[in-house]
């Protein structure tokens, strides 16, 4: 009896042991380096044709490389926040402003592209009418840290998921201007020639961005990206997602 005592307290604590690990383990959430694969965030609950395509573009460096791939959609914000706190392998694609200096973030040694935020207007005469952006009603993307340093702060802010919604807003006239990327922009002109494209409000580089534990990985990322636009794949993918992109996906 006594015998089959201890082995049910040993039994007992073994269980115990597993199931403290398991709640560690759970706790703890992901960390880069424990999966053989890759997890990168990206911003999630909208049909943004540049979140498409770079979606695609970045998929192609990291299988030239060899290299899984799976991509964690959350929101925006959401986004490069988990990657900045070690909760994945890196970050699609930001503007160097997008990401915290001690982020834990590296980017690749070559930017994807140059990247332009413009106003966009429903037509000529509105743009003439909101060229000057102060004191108007603004709509754009939710979750994106570059919005806020062209914001006017007279302006009254309308937050939306994707360009598609604000040319809605538009539409509606709901909201003055939208402030997009130009890829975005250029894909709702390309369904709608009426509409107009302010000059850009911002310039910078986009970069994917990689964990520092994954360093090992940015010399053949950054040297398949070059290949990529040296003969021109990377410019064919962003002209077929302008081209491809519908005004339908948005609700």
């Amino acid at each position: 009896m006594k015998a089959r005592s201890n082995h049910r307290q040993a039994a007992v604590l073994v269980l115990a042991s597993i199931l403290l690990l398991l709640s560690t383990s759970a706790l703890s959430g992901y960390r880069p380096g424990e999966e053989s694969g890759r997890v990168i965030t990206t911003p999630s609950a909208t049909s943004e044709v540049s979140v498409m395509f770079g979606k695609k573009i970045v998929r192609q460096l990291y299988t030239s490389c060899g290299l899984n791939i799976s991509y964690l959609d959350v929101p925006a914000a959401r986004a490069v926040m988990m990657a900045e706190k070690s909760q994945s392998d890196g970050e699609l694609a930001r503007i160097p402003m997008a990401v915290k200096d001690d982020a834990p973030l590296l980017p690749l040694s070559t930017p994807i592209d140059e990247i332009r935020l413009v106003p966009l207007f429903l037509n000529n005469e509105s743009a003439t009418a909101h060229a000057n952006l102060t004191g108007k009603r603004i709509g754009f993307l939710n979750g994106y840290r570059m919005i806020a340093s062209v914001l006017p702060e007279d302006a009254t802010p309308v937050a939306t998921s994707d360009t598609f919604q604000l040319v809605n807003l538009l539409e509606r006239k709901r909201i003055d201007v939208a402030l997009t990327l130009e890829w975005d922009a250029l894909a709702a002109k390309y369904h709608n020639q009426d509409m107009v494209i302010g000059e850009p409000l911002l310039e910078s580089s986009l970069y994917h961005w990689v964990h520092e534990s994954r360093e090992q990985d940015i010399a053949c990322l950054s040297g398949e990206l070059n290949r990529m636009k040296a003969d021109g794949r990377l410019q064919r993918a962003i002209r077929e997602g302008i081209e491809s992109g519908s005004p339908n996906q948005a609700q």
